[in-house]
């Protein structure tokens, strides 16, 4: 008996198999990347995840040896915030925006003018800004109307993956939350607020439980990936909201910081927290009546940047060796002091999100001089990429008046010792690396093995087979060096703030 989970993500798709006791059997990758037509514009072609998605499923069964009938569901996550187009024989209509788009500043400014921040914030939980699905939605119809009239349903990466499975149209409830789309006081659809702001509602597919079973797997599905037809497939949700379960953040209080594409911190809380500033953003928990506290961040993608316009010859010596080229960068960086000899990053390379939400933000590398080498500058991004966590953590703890304990660590990047670390002790908590490493798979296979009733209870299952494997403790001596150069990282971006107007205009 098994367990397969899908994750959609922004740089490639994984297809996992795992065992009821949470041990992985087999897994599959597949990289694809990101099409930029113009500045600050980021599309991906839905047809590509599908064709990985076939890809992953193939080579995970292939490498479990096992029979497709062995695996009794199927769980669904997918990154939020990049709305698919699709037609109703299932064609995509369009390239689906993705999360880190900004072209529907024009939207956002009139929506902020006619509704304003507060209303939509109270309604909805998230803010008016362009990386929200309603307004990419919204650009789409001030710009292609006739496109527009030929959708059949506006879906999420993960969604679109359920439907070509399954031949069924949905979105779950959390994720509708975090596109925008959802009254979080009501747990429906904000009818009333997408009228007024002139939303295509009809194009909306009916709403489901995370936990839902959504359909079976089709005969054409079964041709494609080999999956057995009639496999039932539950919704999952994105991966936000599944890396929650995937790495045990379901506790109040509870923290986890994914460390990936994007860099988000999110904090598990019991009821709906409002920020008059709007710095941070609640979405629908997938367990029921819990919500989680989001400060996100596309900054994570900037370590990647690096690499691949940089680091060609760690690609190199990384072939050679078997190896990934982020280990041979992290041990580049592991002979740079702590602090990367006074040289700071600002991560804004796709604008600042949360706390700041900038469009016209930039990247910066603030003190260069002649005795830096490569090593630090590969340091001083895992740096401040930790600095633009901890600029988040500090609101959540001061204005908010949530402690945060520890903080558990999911994505690619806590396979980094070195950067767990450097976690460690900028943020000055406990780092904890989850087992498994694949917490959006596996919490997709856990909310689709309790919809098939495999799992009596999502938080005792959770609790029973996601164990701690290393936890990271804070270094007195790193945190005081790590701490006067976070305020001078803090204070940075309103020093640069006009200037970066300047270039953007």
């Amino acid at each position: 008996m098994y367990l397969l989970g899908i994750d959609v993500g922004t740089s490639g798709t994984k297809s996992i198999i795992f065992d009821l006791k949470g041990n992985i059997i087999s897994k599959a990758y597949a990289e694809y990347s990101l099409i930029t037509p113009e500045p600050g514009w980021f599309e991906q072609d839905p047809e590509v995840w599908w064709n990985a998605t076939i890809k992953t499923i193939k080579n995970a069964i292939e490498k479990a040896s096992i029979k497709a009938s062995e695996i009794n569901c199927i769980g669904l996550s997918g990154h939020t915030n990049t709305p698919s187009f699709i037609d109703k024989n299932g064609k995509p209509l369009y390239h689906s925006i993705v999360w880190m788009d900004r072209r529907a500043e024009k939207q956002s400014y009139y929506i902020n003018e006619k509704i304003g921040m507060e209303k939509i914030h109270k309604i909805t939980g998230v803010k008016i800004d362009p990386f929200y699905s309603i307004y990419k939605v919204l650009w789409l119809k001030d710009n292609h109307p006739n496109i527009i009239e030929k959708i059949h349903a506006i879906l999420q990466p993960k969604d679109y993956i359920g439907l070509k499975l399954t031949g069924v149209f949905f979105l779950d409830k959390a994720l509708a939350s975090s596109s925008g789309y959802l009254d979080i006081n009501k747990g429906e659809y904000a009818y009333d607020l997408l009228e007024e702001i002139g939303f295509p509602i009809d194009k909306l597919p009916k709403l489901v439980l995370p936990y839902e079973i959504v359909g079976e797997v089709t005969e054409e599905a079964e041709k494609l990936t080999g999956l057995k037809k009639g496999t039932p497939v539950v919704a999952g949700s994105g991966d936000v909201m599944v890396n929650a379960i995937g790495c045990g953040t379901i506790e109040v209080g509870s923290a986890y910081n994914k460390m990936a594409t994007a860099s988000d911190i999110v904090v598990c809380i019991e009821k709906p927290i409002f920020d008059k500033k709007t710095r941070m953003v609640f979405y629908n928990h997938v367990i029921p009546n819990k919500w989680l506290l989001v400060g996100g961040s596309n900054s994570g993608i900037c370590y990647r940047w690096f690499r691949d316009q940089f680091g060609f010859i760690e690609k190199e010596i990384a072939k050679s060796l078997n190896k990934d080229p982020y280990e041979i960068m992290d041990a580049e960086a592991e002979n740079v002091e702590p602090g990367s000899n006074n040289l700071i990053f600002l991560p804004y390379l796709a604008g600042a999100r949360s706390p700041i939400w900038d469009t016209n933000a930039k990247g910066v590398f603030l003190g260069i001089t002649l005795n830096h080498g490569k090593n630090h500058f590969i340091r001083s991004i895992l740096e401040g990429i930790a600095y633009d966590v901890k600029h988040r953590i500090e609101i959540i703890e001061k204005d908010f008046g949530i402690k945060i304990n520890e903080v558990r660590i999911v994505g690619g990047g806590g396979k980094s010792n070195l950067w767990r670390q450097i976690m460690a002790d900028i943020y000055n908590k406990p780092i904890l690396l989850p087992s498994g490493s694949e917490q959006e798979c596996f919490g997709a296979a856990i909310l689709a093995g309790y919809g098939v009733k495999i799992y009596k209870d999502i938080a005792k299952t959770v609790k029973e087979i996601i164990p701690i494997i290393d936890i990271k403790e804070p270094k007195k001596e790193n945190v005081e060096k790590y701490a006067k150069l976070f305020k001078i990282y803090v204070e940075l971006y309103d020093k640069l703030k006009e200037s970066f107007y300047s270039l953007s205009h």
